[in-house]
């Protein structure tokens, strides 16, 4: 078994002496060779680069949900309230303003809202809204009794 420290030899060879009158002739012929392989390599290179972009795009889009809500002029939506989210004193107030229309459809999922006449200044992203559903009659909270549950006689249990 060996101990630390480990002294061993690395054989080397003596260096050519350079002759001071071929240095230049030695220097250009290099740096020709070099350039002329430089070109082609980086065209590699750039091919590599480009295949390998195209990989990680596909493998990122892969990843991503598939895009559901699609809204079009006129549907009524709601807008989520991001500043919100992140406050603990308005942890009870609602999340969601609106209703608001779909103005104009800007593209890459951007929006541009209206509340009745007036246009917002802001673009609105389509992760931030949702659909709006108008309830023309909406159910009571709390059922009246002997509707939505038959009255049991206390007589009647076993």
């Amino acid at each position: 078994m060996a101990t630390l420290p480990i002294s061993f030899t690395v054989e080397t060879y003596p260096a050519q002496p350079i002759d001071e009158n071929n240095f230049q002739e030695m220097l250009q012929r290099r740096t020709y060779t070099l350039l002329s392989t430089l070109e082609g390599k980086q065209r590699i290179a750039a091919t590599h680069i480009e295949h390998s972009q195209a990989q990680q795009k596909e493998r990122h889009d892969d990843k991503l949900p598939p895009v559901t809500n699609e809204f079009k002029i006129r549907n009524k939506v709601l807008l989520h309230r991001t500043k919100a989210e992140k406050q603990w004193s308005g942890k009870f107030e609602n999340k969601w303003d609106g209703p608001f229309f779909i103005h104009e459809v800007l593209g890459n999922r951007s929006y541009k809202l209206r509340l009745d006449d007036k246009i917002l200044a802001k673009v609105a992203h389509g992760d931030r809204l949702k659909h709006y559903n108008s309830r023309n009659n909406p159910e009571p909270l709390i059922p009246q009794i002997g509707t939505h549950f038959p009255l049991i006689n206390p007589e009647d249990i076993p």
